[in-house]
């Protein structure tokens, strides 16, 4: 057992015994760590507000390769976002991020990069308008697959490796995109032109940029099912999203 110090994202806790937490880390250092937060309901808890799923904290823990669950010693905030929990909407969204990073997230390997784009996600999500924050889960989405190494091919048709610039057919199963020619097969559905493009967008442009798209150009139904369809297909632990649900139906309520 080592006594291990990381920078670490809080994406979800539950309830153990009387006083305890159990608590989900992404960590810089060693990715995806459950941890035991002893006497993190108590009255006298050390933890403080710490343990609230999209803080920011370093995080001091006993690790154990051979075990499921770390000891959880003591977290210091880096970074809060206030507004997040304050806005439905904002909440919402800001849970995706971190129930897809919980889902995605495999064994005990850092991913520096994966932290930093999720937290630029949160804090973007912080002050964006409400209107942008579904295009930008995507461009979460689709930014943590690349860095997870099975983003989509949206540049050129996987068969022919002919560019793209009439849309094409989505195969969630084979990555990507086919052209016309080469057909798509069981599965595949009709990706447009347009949303195309803005899933290229979605894929290079930085976080916070996203913010000040025109949202209502946005074409969400159809980049929605293409990225929806491709995790599912590439993730195994993958069947949607829980929060996605609570999002939909907030707007469903507002309509």
């Amino acid at each position: 057992m080592a006594i291990v110090q990381s920078e670490a994202l809080v994406l979800r806790s539950f309830r153990l015994g009387e006083t305890s937490l159990i608590v989900s880390l992404f960590t810089r250092e060693f990715g995806l760590l459950r941890c035991v937060a002893k006497g993190a309901r108590g009255s006298r808890s050390r933890f403080g507000a710490s343990l609230e799923p999209g803080v920011r904290v370093n995080a001091v823990l006993y690790r154990k390769l051979s075990r499921d669950l770390q000891l959880l010693s003591k977290t210091d905030i880096v970074e809060v976002l206030p507004a997040l929990w304050e806005d439905p909407d904002r909440f919402a969204a800001a849970t995706q991020v971190l129930e897809f990073l919980e889902r995605a997230a495999y064994g005990e390997s850092g991913d520096p990069e994966l932290l930093d784009l999720a937290c630029e996600t949160l804090r973007t999500m912080s002050w964006a308008p409400t209107a942008c924050l579904e295009l930008i889960v995507r461009g979460f989405e689709i930014q943590a697959c690349e860095r997870l190494g099975y983003a989509p091919e949206l540049a050129a048709c996987l068969e022919c490796r002919r560019p793209l610039e009439e849309g094409g057919l989505f195969h969630p199963i084979r990555g990507g995109l086919l052209c016309g020619a080469c057909g798509g097969g069981e599965g595949s559905f009709r990706l447009s032109e347009r949303a195309r493009r803005v899933m290229v967008g979605l894929s290079a442009q930085p976080i916070a940029a996203l913010a000040g798209w025109a949202a209502e150009r946005y074409p969400g139904i159809e980049v929605a099912k293409a990225v929806e369809r491709f995790l599912s297909a590439h993730l195994e632990r993958f069947d949607g999203l829980r929060a996605s649900r609570v999002a939909e139906s907030l707007g469903q309520y507002r309509g």
